[in-house]
């Protein structure tokens, strides 16, 4: 008991008040990190857009001979 007798609440509020307003203040930003859909992750993954739409990406295995036609070739950016 003679440990509260010797604490006064002003300075210990003080003191967590700008010791907490400190941390918040000098955080680092987040690091936002990117991932994106691979052939090893398809459907393990869940994607969220900006309009907070979740969604799945699946693989499928096609034939390319077959869909020779329909194969276009995009140049490179």
């Amino acid at each position: 008991m003679k440990f509260f007798n010797h604490l006064q609440l002003l300075p210990l509020l003080l003191g967590l008040f700008f010791g907490m307003f400190f941390v918040y203040v000098l955080k680092p930003a987040p690091t936002i990190i990117y991932k994106y859909p691979t052939i090893d992750n398809a459907g393990k993954v869940t994607y969220q857009d900006r309009n907070g739409v979740c969604f799945k990406y699946h693989a499928d295995t096609v034939d390319c001979d077959k869909n020779e036609g329909r194969i276009t070739v995009f140049p490179l950016q």
